[in-house]
């Protein structure tokens, strides 16, 4: 009997190799959405149907929850699925609409996730240990303005994309900082949006910006290692989020 999905949030080890560490290949999730729609046409997930667990699905193609949950969302987006909220993921569209899923171009979300956690982690190590009082200063006013637009989303995004581009910038390395504007630019697409439509809240908001904190603290202190683990800590959590259960 299929079973609506409302799941907790798994720890980054909950998913053996865990949603950042996962090296998987940047079309996983849309093969899955693929194989999804093919068991729509078939009939084994009939129109106004649950689908079945992220879990039960995670476990059937042998793939991670990111994955899922990025098909899932990759299919709502084409309106061939719907989420509700407490109640689970179901078909919304027959079979003969079943069409190729949309590839958005760039790799998915969780993908970006997995490289920021990897490359700003090492960033904010080294612009501890490099950082001049003026870059302390930038970081502190983009953080500032994350706290004085807790309650402007894009307000408090733009905010929160320049504290992470002024700690790249607080290494002296103009490639750093390249990498990490293209990183945050990717997060544009519609598979992202509509993660953040189910998933950033004010409180997120909120939580992100005591991460956000816990950063600037270390960077203060010249902290590598404690600057590392902060940011870590951060994008950790941010997954945590979204791959929390439809609740």
């Amino acid at each position: 009997m299929p079973i609506a999905i409302a799941e907790s949030a798994p720890s980054v080890q909950e998913e053996g190799a865990g949603p950042l560490s996962e090296l998987a290949n940047e079309k996983t999730y849309q093969r899955l959405a693929e194989q999804i729609l093919s068991l729509i046409a078939s009939g084994e997930f009939p129109v106004g149907k649950r689908l079945p667990s992220e879990r039960n699905l995670a476990d059937r193609f042998q793939v991670s929850r990111t994955s899922v949950r990025e098909a899932v969302i990759a299919l709502e987006v084409q309106e061939m699925v719907e989420v509700r909220g407490g109640s689970g993921i179901y078909v919304c569209r027959p079979a003969d609409s079943v069409k190729p899923v949309y590839v958005p171009d760039g790799p998915g979300p969780f993908e970006l996730l997995r490289a920021r956690r990897l490359l700003e982690g090492e960033i904010a190590a080294q612009a501890a240990e490099l950082r001049k009082d003026i870059d302390v200063d930038r970081i502190y006013s983009a953080l500032a303005a994350m706290r004085d637009n807790c309650d402007d989303k894009r307000a408090n995004e733009d905010a929160d994309r320049m504290f992470h581009v002024r700690i790249a910038e607080a290494t002296g390395n103009a490639v750093l900082v390249s990498m990490v504007t293209a990183l945050w630019d990717q997060l544009r697409g519609p598979i992202w949006a509509r993660l953040e439509e189910h998933f950033h809240t004010p409180d997120l908001r909120e939580a992100s910006l005591q991460d956000h904190q816990k950063v600037f603290s270390a960077l203060v202190a010249r902290d590598a290692a404690g600057a590392r683990n902060a940011m870590h800590a951060h994008i950790d959590r941010v997954v945590g989020e979204f791959v929390k259960g439809w609740a």
